[in-house]
């Protein structure tokens, strides 16, 4: 093997050319927006940027052996294409000896090199819903020809993803240009075509600048990589994991990944088509490959340690033969969870999700009683936090006694005896029950057991909000400060710091289909409650009291009474 060096220009030439692909043993794209910032100031400063491995390997061979390649992601979208499209096969051969390269190492900083010089980004906008077309901006990464280097800043080049309206808000601070435009010119074209007609021949920050960049871009040979010539997936395995293992930063199962990939060539497809199922059911949800690989192993009996060795041939071949029970078992059960209420924003142990896979996938009944225990079973796992580090033992406590139960229904009784790192149950004591009501402030957590206290609701058609039975702002100063107490006392500031711990505790809310919610919105409770509809859908809502906000200690301490009762009954197993 020996070193070369080509321009980046080259490079985007040859991956446009079809000259250059992915190998299925690399991970997916993960690199963030500063990160290809700092690539892009890295390079205009002239620093090293690693150096590239290439696999060079015959059509011919790809072809026989059915390798799997993928094309670059130019034009990415968090939602829509944040995966690789498989590259067109069989490969055209227009003779035996016809090649290509595919990355080894170096996959994320030649991506982020395409998506930034030939193609666009789109990230989803904060506060804006997944299923928004809108909240995805195309952005394409634009140069500040006015940045100026200097010793103190971090960044000396500045760049930046922008959308062609937030682009042409030029000032005299920010001079911004497309990066992708630099190739289409060459550096005299570049004075008569550029910096000539927009004026900018006495901006000698900007010529300097826009100079630079087409240097860097276009002139020097900034890619230094070497090749390797194998025909052997094998062999090219054991080199991607050595070069990978070093310092560039995998996860375990990234490197899993690649060994599953290796004797399952379609393995890669098969995930990514699960994930963006289950992902996409109900509002989302966030798993990942680790989570799929982890419940793989956990399915079919075997360690499910995150170790390559785990993942010998004849356990993916194990994996591969099952994968359609698997894969209907995981979705089955993802639907069960969307039923359930929870989705990305709520979920906070997808670890505590396998055993009720593994419920599913051993033939598992989906019937009322069976739903319900599985209900009971997430929210407590969760809420008692048994998945910490000690999962995997955790999980395997959980199995064994999974494999010794019936699948005719699932039910706690088989899993209350457990006993966990730490000490830890799946049972709640009464005191503990108590506690959750000073434990959880309005969040994931006071969801889950809402979640239990509203059994009835119907979560995957409607969207239920966690709703203030005394509204939120009822205690804002304004509202609160001459308030005049039961006993005719006027309320001082320690029980307004009380009422306000207390406002978003798990006996001040309820759940309310969103529609409902904004009606309600800031309206007092003893208003809201005058409506004879919303009265008699309430929940654990005390008699023979008054709802004025004046009587908010009586009122909180008799609806906990009444959440608690209840709790105890589905909880203390």
């Amino acid at each position: 093997m020996e070193y070369k060096n080509v321009s980046i220009k080259d490079v985007i030439e040859k991956i446009n050319s079809r000259k250059v692909f992915l190998p299925a043993i690399q991970r997916k794209y993960v690199w963030g927006d500063n990160q290809i910032v700092r690539l892009m100031d890295s390079i205009m400063l002239g620093y090293p940027i690693g150096t590239f491995l290439f696999w060079k390997v015959k059509k011919s061979v790809i072809n026989q052996k059915e390798y799997s390649m993928y094309e670059f992601i130019k034009d990415y979208h968090e939602r829509d294409r944040y995966k690789n499209l498989p590259a067109p096969q069989p490969f055209p051969v227009g003779s035996l000896d016809e090649t290509i390269l595919s990355v080894l190492d170096g996959q994320q900083r030649l991506t982020s090199l395409y998506i930034a010089i030939q193609g666009s980004m789109c990230r989803k906008l904060p506060n804006k819903r997944w299923k928004n077309d809108d909240a995805f901006p195309k952005k394409e990464l634009y140069f500040d020809l006015h940045s100026d280097k200097t010793d103190e800043d971090d960044i000396s080049y500045v760049f930046k993803f922008l959308t062609q309206e937030e682009a042409s808000k030029e000032t005299d601070e920010r001079l911004w240009y497309r990066v992708k435009d630099i190739l289409q010119y060459s550096m005299e074209d570049l004075t008569t075509e550029i910096i000539l007609p927009n004026g900018w021949a006495e901006d000698k920050r900007a010529c300097k600048n826009i100079s630079l960049l087409h240097t860097r871009i276009v002139g020097n040979e900034i890619i230094n990589y070497f090749e390797v010539e194998k025909d052997s997936i094998d062999s090219v395995l054991d080199i991607f994991v050595r070069v990978n293992s070093g310092g560039t930063v995998l996860s375990k199962s990234d490197l899993l990944f690649s060994t599953i990939v290796s004797h399952w060539d379609k393995a890669r497809d098969e995930i990514d088509k699960l994930l963006a199922t289950i992902n996409k059911i109900g509002e989302g949800y966030a798993f990942t490959n680790d989570f799929i690989m982890r419940t793989c192993l956990y399915l079919l009996d075997m360690s499910f340690a995150l170790k390559v060795e785990t993942f010998k041939k004849d356990s993916v071949l194990k994996i591969k033969d099952n994968w359609v029970k698997i894969k209907k078992a995981i979705i089955d059960t993802v639907k069960l969870l969307n039923e359930f209420g929870f989705n990305s924003e709520n979920i906070i142990s997808y670890v505590a999700v396998s055993p009720m896979v593994y419920y599913r996938y051993k033939g598992g009944n989906f019937n009322a009683d069976s739903i319900s225990e599985m209900r009971k079973y997430i929210v407590i796992a969760q809420v008692k936090q048994i998945f910490g580090a000690s999962s995997n033992s955790t999980l395997t406590s959980i199995r064994e006694a999974l494999k010794k139960a019936p699948t005719e229904s699932f039910s706690m009784n088989n899993l209350k005896n457990i006993r966990f790192t730490g000490d830890r149950t799946l049972k709640f004591t009464q005191d503990e029950v108590d506690a959750l009501f000073d434990s959880y402030e309005k969040g994931a957590y006071t969801f889950m057991l809402l979640s239990l206290l509203y059994p009835n609701l119907k979560y995957s058609q409607k969207g239920f909000h966690q709703d203030h039975m005394h509204p939120y702002t009822s205690f804002d100063e304004d509202k609160i400060k001459e308030l005049v107490l039961p006993n005719g006392s006027v309320i001082d500031d320690n029980l307004k710091m009380e009422w306000r711990r207390r406002r978003n505790n798990l006996a001040n809310l309820q759940l309310l289909e969103g529609r409902e919610n904004e009606s309600k919105n800031a309206t007092p409770l003893m208003e809201w409650l005058k409506e004879p509809e919303n009265k008699n859908n309430v929940k654990f809502l005390p008699s023979g009291i008054s709802y004025e906000l004046s009587n908010f200690e009586e009122f909180m301490n008799k609806r906990q009474e009444l959440m608690s009762k209840q709790l105890k009954k589905i909880l203390c197993l």
